[in-house]
């Protein structure tokens, strides 16, 4: 898949030549910086360890809060998260507001970038528009690869960093394609290794669906709203004996998707 650069920031290519390399062949995780407590300014709190495996928009000005306000609240159900990189925000601000937050590395000196999944940078410049346009694709592309050989980009970084997803993503993989599956059979072997790696790959797609079926009508659909609210708290109790895994791996995909599965129901 090509790296998808919109207009203003092919313009910088070449002074950002680096950062286009701090991708995962530069290292197996996507890093990042300054997201802890003692960098905590406003919203919702969230760690480094949460941002793995979502698409991140990183935002340096604070002049922008309303109109990010407004992207985070359109896209906060996706696997995303904005984070605001001020030193100061509004109280009634939403998303995580993180001092000098930042991708570690050579991270974009500009207003707004978007890293996918894998840490590779879709977009650096000033135009939100631009940004979220970039983002949306990344979530796009996540979701519903176009391609064979998307999908295994995708699962090749996943069978490192993600166990439970890329579980998830093996069985529809081999659907959509079942020839290149093949190939990846030994490895979805060792994934099944994984001490409760079906277990995780439960909690994963649970997390993922009860986060785009999160909003209910009150009026209308209140006998729906508490059986969603009791099916989201037993997944929580069910799901939480992951957390104590030997496999880090595991331990920080479960406490991701647990910490989702709360801030869904803190929404409802």
């Amino acid at each position: 898949m090509d790296r998808i650069v919109p207009a203003e920031a092919a313009r910088n290519i070449v002074a950002f030549a680096a950062v286009v390399l701090f991708v995962v062949g530069a290292r197996a995780s996507v890093a990042w910086k300054n997201v802890d407590e003692s960098h905590y300014v406003a919203g919702r709190r969230c760690s480094e360890g949460y941002l793995q495996g979502k698409v991140v928009l990183v935002s340096r000005n604070p002049g922008m809060v309303q109109r990010m306000e407004a992207i985070w609240s359109s896209f906060k159900t996706k696997q995303f998260v904005l984070l605001g990189a001020y030193d100061e925000a509004p109280k009634d601000v939403t998303f995580p507001v993180y001092a000098s937050a930042a991708l570690a590395g050579d991270a974009p000196a500009t207003s707004i970038y978007v890293v996918d999944e894998m840490g590779k940078i879709r977009y650096y410049g000033k135009d939100d528009r631009a940004a979220t346009e970039a983002l949306v694709m990344a979530l796009t592309d996540m979701d519903a690869p176009k391609s064979a050989g998307q999908w295994t980009m995708f699962l090749d970084y996943e069978l490192t960093e993600l166990p439970g997803r890329a579980y998830v993503r093996y069985l529809e993989f081999k659907k959509k394609f079942p020839k290149e599956a093949k190939e990846y059979a030994d490895k979805f072997a060792e994934l099944e290794k994984i001490e409760n790696v079906k277990k995780l790959a439960e909690l994963v797609r649970f997390a993922k669906t009860a986060k785009d079926m999160h909003e209910f009508d009150p009026k209308k659909d209140k006998m729906r709203k508490m059986t969603f609210e009791r099916k989201v708290k037993d997944a929580i109790l069910k799901y939480s004996f992951l957390k104590e895994s030997e496999d880090q791996r595991v331990v920080q995909e479960a406490k991701n998707a647990l910490a989702d599965l709360k801030w869904t129901l803190a929404a409802l």
